[in-house]
């Protein structure tokens, strides 16, 4: 809904039991200092879609209780340090460093900038070791990512990754979480066949590729090649001309 004023009503404040909040593609931008009274909220969902910042008084830090929270704004997240899932976090809103604290993050979606390198990234994201489920998405053409002695994705625990960021050619299989199941990689413009590399991640039971994640003309799939895949979409992979199969894989 668009809220009167673009305000949410100080009156939410009296939901003291209030457990989740989502404010998905609302049309709010400012929200009231009384959210300090929801102090057992687990859920709470700013993404309000195309405003860019929402006025958000410092009352997070009371919820103790939070687990989830997605975000498209400025904010400082320092003291949010029980937070289990963490969407939308902008490196070009937001520090790095506030990520160093949230240990128990167990999924996290990051939006990259210039501003933000991934040497800087890796360092703050190495403490995370409980993460299942990692998302990196950038809009920017300029950013291009460079995988080697820059970034290390080998997270014990991660079952889920998504790139959404441009880079020539996919990581090396060792630079991959060990015990990854599903891989999604968007917007890449790969120039090198991704394939080589991912059928060896023997725990993969899912990849997608999409919107020009290979800008290649062909990709092989090789004998032996992804000994559990269940799932495998390719959508919209416009120079894509042939792909091999090789009996077997």
């Amino acid at each position: 809904v668009n809220f009167k004023g673009w305000k949410l009503p100080s009156s939410i404040g009296r939901l003291i039991h209030l457990r989740l909040l989502s404010l998905y593609q609302a049309g709010v931008f400012y929200l009231p200092s009384t959210m300090r009274n929801l102090k057992r909220l687990l859920y709470l969902n700013l993404n309000v879609g195309m405003v860019l910042q929402v006025h958000v008084p410092n009352v997070l830090k009371e919820m103790l209780e939070l687990r989830y929270l997605s975000l498209p704004t400025e904010l400082e997240l320092g003291d949010l340090v029980n937070l289990e899932h963490l969407w939308f976090f902008s490196t070009q809103h937001c520090s790095v460093t506030d990520l160093l604290r949230m240990t128990k993050l167990r999924s996290l979606s990051v939006s990259l900038s210039e501003r933000c390198t991934f040497k800087t990234l890796s360092s703050s994201l190495r403490e995370l070791r409980n993460l299942e489920t990692l998302h990196f998405l950038s809009t920017s053409k300029t950013i291009m990512v460079d995988y080697v002695g820059e970034f290390d994705l080998n997270f014990v625990h991660l079952k889920e990754l998504e790139l959404a960021v441009r880079m020539s050619k996919i990581p090396d299989q060792h630079q991959f979480p060990p015990l990854l199941e599903h891989i999604s990689l968007f917007f890449c413009r790969m120039e090198e066949d991704p394939m080589p590399i991912l059928e060896r991640l023997l725990h993969l039971k899912s990849v997608k590729l999409r919107y020009d994640a290979f800008v290649g003309r062909r990709m092989v799939c090789s004998k032996d090649g992804f000994p559990q895949l269940r799932a495998l979409e390719i959508y919209k992979q416009s120079e894509l001309e042939e792909w091999i199969v090789e009996e077997g894989s």
